[in-house]
């Protein structure tokens, strides 16, 4: 199954944001989860707004489990966590 976890900012922990910034991609990078793609979602001006995680998963819980001890998520940088299930039509992934 692929799991996407969708990101929102919350604009009252920028400071935060700084404080855990190395901490959350380490924990993204070294959490042995099957991550496919991760990054930052951006508006126009180039500002983080967010981010998208896609990845391998068992079950939704493996992806709820996995960003509930992101840095991010815990210390309130993001305002809005939300998981899904996503099945990919078109595209490399479409495979899965």
């Amino acid at each position: 199954m692929i799991a996407v976890r969708f990101a929102i900012s919350n604009p009252e922990k920028s400071s935060e944001r700084e404080t855990y910034f190395e901490d959350h991609k380490k924990y993204l990078r070294s959490s042995g989860f099957d991550i496919i793609h991760s990054g930052p979602l951006l508006e126009e001006t180039g500002s983080g707004q967010g981010a998208l995680v896609v990845a391998k998963v068992v079950n939704l819980e493996d992806m709820r489990r996995f960003s509930e001890n992101d840095p991010f998520v815990r210390n309130g940088v993001y305002g809005v966590v939300k998981i899904y299930e996503w099945t990919p039509t078109i595209g490399s992934l479409a495979s899965f």
